[in-house]
């Protein structure tokens, strides 16, 4: 199995436990549980964090998986449509947009529904 194949393999059983982690950071981050700047700094690691995901889905899994699944290319433009909305999101919740965070954790919700369901167990059978 090449390094290629391994990373995918991997990032389909990763991929669920990083968008638990973004789920919980988002929670606590609606929840209020931050007081003064410690919300600031929890802000800024899940707004990062969200980010490096997208960008490292639509760099690097998304172009693989597309080559590999055509039948998936429809879906893969998609998801990343999905990342220019939330990256708008994004940019609302650093800016402190009231609204932001709620439309954020909406769409956000529905987008990784929507890879789970299509993606998880394609890329855990890659080289399988």
């Amino acid at each position: 199995m090449n390094d290629e194949y391994e990373r995918l393999t991997a990032y389909g059983t990763q991929l669920i436990l990083t968008h638990a982690r973004l789920r919980d950071l988002l929670e606590d981050l609606r929840d209020g549980i931050y007081p003064g700047d410690e919300l600031a700094t929890h802000c800024i690691a899940f707004c990062d964090a969200l980010t490096e995901h997208h960008t490292d889905e639509d760099a690097n899994v998304f172009p693989l998986l597309a080559a590999r699944h055509p039948e998936l290319r429809g879906f893969l433009a998609q998801l990343r449509q999905d990342h220019a909305i939330i990256s708008g999101l994004v940019r609302g919740v650093r800016q402190d947009d009231p609204e932001a965070l709620s439309a954020l954790a909406a769409v956000m919700e529905t987008h990784f529904r929507g890879e789970e369901k299509r993606l998880v167990t394609v890329l855990n059978e890659i080289g399988g």
